[in-house]
C-alpha cells in the first residue's frame, strides 16, 4: 500500500493585502502547490498594498495572532518552518520571537521587512531596527534586500556595488547575524543580483530585469522556502527562486499596472 506522508507545515507569519500580488495573497499558493501546507498568520489586513494605491484600510492583527498561536499550542501542532515578514511593530517582533519560543526547532526565516530603493519605511524606528536586528540572530535563514542589510549593519552600501561587494556584504551578515543570509535586490550595473552566504556558500546569481514589481520579494521568499523543504541545497532552491521570479516577470505583459505585481498564476505548475 502506497504510504501518504502528512506534508510540512510553515506558519507563514506576514501581512495579508487584498489588491496586489504581495505577502501572504503570494506565498499561500506558491507553498501549497509545491506540496507544503501554508498555516497563515497574518500580522495586519490592508486594502491594498502600500505601493501607489493611496492609504489602504488597515486591521492590526497582532491580538488575532496571540490568540492564534494559543489556540496551535493547544491544538499541539508543530511546524517544520516558520517565516515572517512584515511587522507592522514592536508589538508585532514580539509575536514572532513568541513563534520561534513555542516551535525551537522549527527552521526559521526572517525576511526584515523595512526598506526599499535605499529608504528605510516611515513607520521603520532605530528601536524598531534593533528588534528586527535580534530577531534575525535567531533565524537560521535571512532575506533582507539591500536597503535592509544596510539598515541591519547600520552602514551605507557602496554605490556602484560591484559583484565582490556584493559576496562581501552577504558574509558580513552571515558573521555577524544568521548562519545563512541570501541579499536580495542588489543592483550591479544592468543586473539585478541576489548574493548568498553562510555554510553552504554559492556565487552571485545576476538576472537581466527591466521592470520593476511590488510582491517579487515575496513570491522569491516562498518559491526559496519550497525548494529548501523540497529537499534542495539553499543555493540551488536560490537558483530556482530566481528563475522563476525572473519567468513571472518576463510573462506579465508591458501594458499592465505594474501596481497589481506579476502574474504568477499561470506558473504555478512549474513549480
Amino acid at each position: 500500500m502506497l504510504k501518504i506522508t502528512e506534508p510540512k507545515k510553515v506558519l507563514c507569519i506576514h501581512d495579508l493585502s487584498g489588491v496586489g500580488r504581495c505577502s501572504l495573497a503570494v506565498i499561500l499558493p506558491v507553498l501549497s502547490v509545491m506540496g507544503i501546507q501554508p498555516v497563515a498568520l497574518p500580522t495586519v489586513m490592508l486594502s491594498t498594498h502600500t505601493g501607489g494605491f493611496g492609504a489602504p484600510a488597515r486591521l492590526d492583527g497582532c491580538a488575532y495572532g496571540e490568540a492564534a498561536l494559543e489556540h496551535y499550542r493547544e491544538l499541539g501542532l508543530s511546524f517544520d518552518c516558520i517565516y515572517t515578514g512584515y511587522l507592522g511593530g514592536e508589538a508585532q517582533a514580539a509575536l514572532a520571537e513568541k513563534a520561534f519560543d513555542l516551535w525551537p526547532s522549527a527552521y526559521k526565516v526572517v525576511d526584515p521587512v523595512m526598506g526599499d530603493n535605499g529608504r528605510a519605511y516611515t513607520t521603520v524606528t532605530p528601536a524598531f531596527i534593533d528588534r528586527m536586528r535580534q530577531l534575525c540572530r535567531r533565524a537560521d535563514l535571512i532575506l533582507p534586500n539591500a536597503t535592509e542589510a544596510g539598515l541591519l549593519l547600520e552602514k551605507p552600501l557602496p554605490d556602484p556595488l560591484d559583484e565582490a561587494g556584493a559576496q562581501a556584504l552577504a558574509d558580513e551578515l552571515a558573521a555577524a547575524l544568521a548562519p545563512n543570509v541570501v541579499v536580495t535586490g542588489l543592483q550591479l550595473d544592468k543586473y539585478i543580483a541576489c548574493a548568498g552566504a553562510g555554510r553552504e556558500r554559492f556565487v552571485v546569481k545576476k538576472l537581466h530585469i527591466a521592470r520593476n514589481f511590488p510582491g517579487t520579494g515575496d513570491l522569491y521568499g516562498a518559491v526559496l522556502i519550497g525548494s529548501l523543504i523540497q529537499g534542495n541545497a539553499l543555493s540551488a532552491a536560490a537558483d530556482n527562486a530566481a528563475e522563476f521570479v525572473a519567468l513571472a516577470i518576463q510573462k506579465t505583459p508591458y501594458d499592465q499596472d505594474t501596481r497589481f505585481g506579476v502574474w504568477f498564476e499561470p506558473l504555478l505548475p512549474r513549480l
